[in-house]
């Protein structure tokens, strides 16, 4: 009898769940008219922005001025987010739970790239340094609060090492070479296009997040939009998002143009640019509705899913204060605009939309 109880209560939340979502589906209007500017929070990562960035799309796509705004890590996208200096920004898997966590009032709108080999943990080859418990009483780079500082004291978890067995320093990958060259450091946990500048510098690779994705543990960029401005003008967040969807199809088809455009923001050879693009994974519109590495943005095992573990592991690391349930990442994952610029997706069934 209490099995039974269990899966109709069960069977009632599911369906309240679903037309509480399909509700809002359906009452969504798209508001008129267009900002002034739109403010885009970048990071110098090899991926598809980098390629729109590039070739002007959205600039030309939206007819209105666009203002990029680079930042180093994540944990200043956060800052920027909450205080509302930027419109949609890219921020790191684990800085963005972080950011739900705090209640940072943004909605994730897309999966930029699928981290794998792009970022590691580099070392110096002649630190002594061949598996990860080697690292103790060493100096350690890595900017806080990113997806690196997430993988480190997770692979140091998983190594049965603390944090506290060694020495590990707050710094933005562009700082990172000159600290490498001047031996202030022993080892670093970065992305590229800094990761390569440590390899060219005497330096080889003790551990991917490709290889802690594998074990269950994936990082990604994510695109994040500030809710306001979703709300307002989602014209121009459905108009990002394609011309993000034209640039990874783009590298689909031809990876030497979107190397290249990637080498000219970079100020690198088109080859060294492909090669740094090959350690990130791109996704289509289509692949990340359906769930391709990193989860879904449906209603069932999502990308929010890894979010909220995320911020279970950050939280008992200690990195917040506390890890929200899983109904806040639930909100915080907005799949309707990936639907608007894939047609046979439209009016899905079951899909989840906005939620305010």
């Amino acid at each position: 009898m209490k099995k039974l109880r269990s899966k109709i209560l069960i069977m009632v939340l599911s369906a309240a769940t679903l037309l509480f979502f399909t509700t809002v589906t359906s009452s969504r209007s798209y508001a008129e008219g267009k900002p002034k500017e739109l403010v885009i929070g970048y990071q110098a990562i090899p991926n598809p922005e980098t390629v729109v960035k590039d070739l002007g799309w959205h600039e030309k796509a939206l007819d209105i001025p666009v203002k990029w705004v680079k930042h180093e890590s994540g944990r200043h996208v956060n800052a920027a987010l909450s205080a509302g200096k930027v419109d949609i920004a890219l921020v790191g898997s684990s800085p963005c739970a972080a950011g739900i966590s705090q209640g940072i009032p943004m909605e994730v709108i897309w999966i930029h790239d699928v981290i794998g080999d792009g970022e590691a943990l580099v070392v110096k080859k002649k630190s002594g340094i061949s598996q990860i418990k080697d690292l103790a009483r060493k100096r350690v780079a890595v900017p806080f609060g990113s997806t690196t500082h997430y993988h480190l004291m997770l692979a140091l978890k998983l190594s049965n090492i603390g944090p506290e067995q060694l020495k590990i320093i707050n710094l933005e990958p562009g700082e990172m070479p000159a600290a490498w060259g001047k031996n202030d450091i022993d080892a670093a946990f970065v992305w590229e296009p800094t990761q390569s500048k440590l390899l060219e510098n005497d330096g080889e690779v003790l551990l991917s997040s490709r290889k802690l994705a594998e074990r269950g543990f994936p990082t990604a960029d994510l695109c994040v939009v500030r809710k306001d401005f979703a709300a307002k003008y989602p014209s121009v967040v459905i108009q990002y998002l394609k011309n993000l969807d034209k640039a990874v199809k783009l590298y689909r088809s031809k990876p030497e143009e979107a190397a290249s455009a990637v080498a000219r923001q970079f100020g690198i050879s088109p080859d060294k640019a492909s090669q740094q693009m090959k350690g990130l994974i791109f996704l289509t519109g289509e692949e990340q509705l359906s769930g391709k590495y990193m989860g879904d943005m449906q209603l069932h095992f999502g990308l929010y899913t890894t979010l909220k573990d995320t911020a279970d592991f950050l939280e008992k690391a200690k990195e917040i204060e506390s890890s929200p349930p899983l109904p806040v990442f639930m909100r915080a994952v907005i799949p309707s605009y990936v639907e608007e610029i894939i047609p046979k997706k439209k009016g899905l069934a079951g899909s989840r939309s906005k939620t305010e």
